[in-house]
């Protein structure tokens, strides 16, 4: 059996399996995924060939082209498994509409006036997951095969290739970007598995001096008597690059 791509639109980003599940017409051919990083532009670059100093890995975009057939050649309505009523489409704008209508914000101007309108007030119905922010994106979950990733939708952009004889669009693909987003429960866990109310180890880089480590680990230059103590330093002044030292936690 051929596994469908599935994307998840939740307005719950702590539980962005809850939700209304989207089954595109036809898998994608392929997907690109973009990784960036950031490195700061303001450093000036004195002699020779200097590292830029390093500012964070920016979430990665996710890049796939969406297919919509209005023809007779494959189903002529929009795959929401959880609407038992979906309407009949004239066309494929409908069901682009729709699309967006689920990826945005309910009553937005992308469901404005049409058949999506109806369809996202019993998205809303459907996904009751206690969010009442109407204006904020809804999580896309996207799930194919091994592939997991949930984000908000960044853009889309459909070329509509082919036209009934009155000029209705009845195919098109829609090029969308995904940006990657992390709940922020899982980052408050991740905060505090970096936070200093536990151990960590860290490596002496040339120009560290032991207040500076503890006023980034503690916020307080003055704990560093107690971080020499720690790990037996007889002349903290002078630390040896490649040394690591122990910060545990201190009250």
């Amino acid at each position: 059996k051929l596994t469908k791509l599935t994307i998840i639109f939740s307005r719950n980003p702590e539980n962005p399996f809850l939700g209304v599940p989207f089954f595109p017409m036809y898998n994608p051919e392929s997907y690109k995924l973009d990784y960036q990083i950031d490195y700061d532009s303001e450093q000036k670059l004195i002699i020779g060939n200097i590292n830029q100093k390093f500012l964070r890995v920016k979430p990665k975009k996710l890049n796939l082209k969406l297919y919509f057939d209005g023809t007779s050649a494959s189903p002529n309505e929009l795959s929401l498994s959880s609407l038992l009523e979906a309407p009949k489409f004239v066309g494929v704008v409908p069901q682009i509409k729709a699309f967006l209508a689920l990826a945005t914000s309910v009553g937005g101007g992308f469901a404005e006036n049409t058949a999506a309108e109806k369809i996202s007030f019993d998205v809303d119905k459907v996904a009751k997951d206690g969010n009442s922010d109407a204006h904020k994106p809804k999580t896309m979950t996207v799930l194919w095969g091994t592939f997991y990733m949930t984000g908000v939708l960044e853009s889309a952009s459909v070329n509509y290739t082919m036209f009934s004889n009155d000029g209705v669009p009845i195919r098109a693909e829609m090029d969308v970007t995904i940006v990657e987003t992390v709940a922020e429960s899982l980052v408050q866990r991740i905060m505090k598995l970096m936070s200093p109310d536990l151990s960590k180890s860290i490596m002496v880089k040339e120009g560290d001096t032991l207040p500076d480590l503890c006023f980034k680990e503690y916020g307080d230059p003055s704990f560093y008597t107690k971080i020499a103590e720690v790990n037996n330093l007889k002349n903290f002044r002078k630390l040896i690059p490649g040394t690591e030292l122990l910060f545990p936690p201190l009250k």
